[in-house]
């Protein structure tokens, strides 16, 4: 007899309104359910650690491992579910440094050195080096420059240099032009001055009186003091013989003085009074220069009649000491006088 083939046992049959359809899950599904499970794990990191390490990774291990609810599918029976292994990825140790403990709050909070200085803001100049290409591009560019610079000088003072000689020689000729028309013109003037001189009759007075009103104003001054001398304290030798002879030559000089100043100053108004109307015509600047002389003798003047009052006054001073004189020596030849 043969064995017949054990029959396949017969799946039971669906619910009623039911298909047994079985679909694998979607990735948006797959995404959700990865989503919470590992939501009580982010929940965890953002809770603040106090312990570094350890206990991070045993925190985030106990969080994986709890159970994971799957929403109901209502499309898939519970026969076809297929357990699906709930992977999380555990937390790397936080790096995180720990805040200040309960027990430390009353201490101030230092934060650690770090090991790496602080960058400074201040820009820093290039580092020496000892390269000497390196050293030798750096230096070019200078090098280059100052000689550029001071080509350019160079050249800007040769060109002011030979302006300023072209200049100076210019000024040059220019003064020499007007220094010789001023010698020729100088010249010019004292030739002209040396002819006028030459045939004028005022250049030929107007020196020797102007001389003689000098000596004649010093023989006054020392005649008139030795005068009120001779009047006030009488001779300093008297002469036994001639007693009045010291006065009458007093008065022979004093006279003299007196017409020399009464001639003198008929000169000075002969000389200023005279016009040069029957000479030549002469220039403007010698017309200027006889006017100004003529002022000159004009103000002698008033001079000269001074001195011919003060003659007057000193000869009517001699003349009295000589009567006074003259009619003691009577009365003492009389016998009147004790």
């Amino acid at each position: 007899m043969t064995s017949k083939p054990d029959k396949i046992p017969a799946k039971p049959p669906p619910a009623r309104g039911r298909t047994p359809v079985s679909k694998p899950l979607s990735t948006a599904s797959t995404r959700a359910k990865q989503v919470t499970t590992t939501k009580p794990a982010s929940v965890a990191e953002k809770k603040p650690l106090r312990t570094p390490g350890a206990s991070t990774t045993t925190q985030s291990l106990k969080v994986s491992e709890k159970p994971t609810r799957n929403p109901p599918n209502t499309r898939t029976p519970a026969t076809n579910a297929k357990p699906r292994v709930n992977i999380t990825k555990s937390n790397p140790p936080s790096t995180t440094k720990p805040g200040p403990s309960a027990s430390t709050s009353g201490a101030k909070y230092s934060p650690p050195l770090s090991a790496t200085p602080p960058v400074s803001t201040k820009e820093q100049g290039p580092t020496p080096t000892s390269d000497p290409l390196q050293v030798a591009a750096q230096l070019y560019p200078w090098m280059y420059m100052t000689s550029t610079l001071e080509a350019c000088f160079q050249t800007a003072e040769e060109a002011a240099r030979k302006d300023l000689e072209a200049r100076a020689k210019l000024v040059e000729e220019e003064e020499s032009e007007i220094a010789d028309q001023r010698i020729r013109f100088e010249a010019e003037r004292a030739a002209d001055l040396y002819d006028e001189l030459a045939t004028d009759l005022f250049a030929k007075e107007a020196p020797s009186i102007m001389q003689t009103f000098m000596s004649h104003g010093d023989a006054c001054a020392q005649l008139e003091a030795e005068a009120l001398q001779l009047a006030t304290q009488g001779a300093i030798e008297p002469d036994e013989d001639a007693p009045l002879q010291v006065y009458n030559e007093m008065l022979d000089n004093l006279d003299t003085l007196h017409t020399e100043a009464v001639e003198l100053e008929s000169s000075i108004l002969r000389l200023t009074s005279q016009r040069p109307d029957d000479q030549e015509p002469t220039s403007e600047n010698n017309s200027t220069a006889r006017s100004q002389i003529l002022s000159v003798f004009a103000a002698c003047l008033p001079v000269l009649r001074a001195r011919i009052s003060n003659l007057s006054m000193a000869q009517d001073l001699i003349d009295g000491a000589q009567e006074n004189l003259s009619i003691s020596l009577r009365m003492e030849s009389l016998g009147l006088l004790d």
